[in-house]
């Protein structure tokens, strides 16, 4: 602080004629939240995607699951709603539904009319939000389980849905292993080895581990994901997994830090993403100034050399990059005396003498410049600047005829 206000006052009238010049350079880059310029599939070779998803109506799917009052089905259900309501509807992605062992029952005398029950009850055809979300809500847990038929009939389903530029894909959930007599993995393997190059994907539902043993080959032939849920939680996450996967589904969003000329905070990001179960996940930037984060809250910081931090919070979301707008603060050349620069937070972040070509990141604002260390005549006691996002502001002192 300054030792003597009579004498401050003294000096400070000598430089009441002082300008701080603002000198803003550079273009202003970007904006916050700016949408990619195309799907991501499109990006990848795929202009089109189509998606079968084939959902188990056997009847064990009426068990309840463990320390729940809610069946396996309803829990399905439920997580279906979600992912219908997640789908995008957009040129180029077509979503169809299709059940298994939704006829006769699951007694050994109606067998075999449940062992031939697998039917297409939406078409691969763009996004039918509606028709989709009826056929959950009707769907009921009643037969045997005829994996083999419903994925030969569902490679059918893409006989006329070939060439370059389109991915084909099954996304099948189970809670138990063929129960008809096929042979599933077989299957699996000539669907991928066919003209329409169907990829299938698996996600095996509170399986035993036996069962998911006996369903691995599915994925692993059909060159899908092979992927297991326990509950409705996991459930959730693998499904959506397999559709950011295949790239119907966006869950990943991109923060970006604006640099300069390389210089940008190493921030560290903390938060919990969407659906995640693992709190408290940490990231730090290094060598890039921009990361892919799940979509969630997080908070960024970061230190100034003042040892004091900085915290923000951000909002990832799907398919779009959020950035954190920055400004360089210039210094003018000093004489060795210790300015104190804070923004209107309180933050310091800077506290050091003022030498020619100093320089700090900060966010665009308001900040403080004070004499916290006489030393000599200082030609600048206290100034406000402001800084814009994406340009360098460059503070001159001019004492008074120069």
């Amino acid at each position: 602080m300054m030792r003597s206000s009579a004498r401050s006052l003294g000096w400070a009238r000598r430089f009441i004629t002082a300008l701080v010049l603002l000198s803003l350079m550079g273009t202003t880059l970007g904006i916050i939240g700016g949408r990619f310029a195309r799907p991501a599939a499109a990006q990848d070779g795929a202009n089109t995607v189509n998606v079968e998803l084939i959902l188990d109506l056997s009847g064990s799917m009426g068990a309840t699951l463990p320390g729940t009052n809610e069946t396996r089905m309803d829990a399905a259900k439920r997580v279906m709603t979600d992912v219908i309501a997640a789908l995008p509807v957009r040129e180029g992605v077509n979503v169809g539904f299709r059940i298994y062992g939704h006829e006769g029952s699951n007694r050994n005398e109606d067998r075999e009319e449940s062992c031939q029950s697998s039917d297409l009850v939406v078409p691969i055809e763009g996004v039918n939000k509606q028709a989709l979300q009826d056929q959950v809500n009707a769907a009921r847990p009643v037969g045997w389980t005829p994996l083999a038929l419903s994925l030969q009939r569902g490679g059918e389903d893409f006989a006329d849905r070939t060439g370059e530029g389109i991915s084909n894909n099954i996304v099948m959930v189970t809670d138990g292993e063929e129960t008809c007599g096929g042979d599933p993995c077989a299957v699996a393997t000539a669907l991928r080895q066919g003209e329409a190059a169907v990829t299938t994907h698996v996600v095996g539902f509170a399986l035993t581990p036996e069962q998911q043993q006996q369903v691995n080959c599915i994925a692993e032939n059909g060159g899908g994901l092979n992927l297991s849920a326990a509950n409705a939680n996991e459930l959730s996450a693998r499904l959506f997994t397999i559709l950011q996967e295949i790239q119907v589904v966006v869950e990943n969003g991109f923060l970006e830090i604006e640099e300069f000329g390389g210089l940008f905070p190493r921030a560290t990001v903390t938060g919990q993403p969407r659906g995640d179960q693992i709190e408290g996940q940490t990231f730090t930037f290094t060598d890039s100034n921009r990361m892919e984060l799940a979509v969630g809250i997080y908070t960024v910081s970061w230190s100034y050399e003042t040892g004091e931090q900085k915290t923000i919070t951000v909002n990832i979301e799907a398919g779009r990059t959020t950035w954190i707008r920055g400004s360089l603060l210039k210094f003018p050349q000093g004489q060795g005396e210790i300015y104190e620069v804070r923004d209107l937070e309180g933050v310091a972040v800077w506290r050091a003498p003022f030498e020619q070509g100093d320089y700090v990141w900060v966010l665009p604002g308001i900040y403080t410049m004070e004499l916290v260390e006489r030393v000599g005549d200082p030609i600048l006691v206290m100034a406000q600047v402001q800084t814009l996002p994406g340009t360098a502001t460059q503070v001159e002192v001019f004492t008074a005829g120069s």
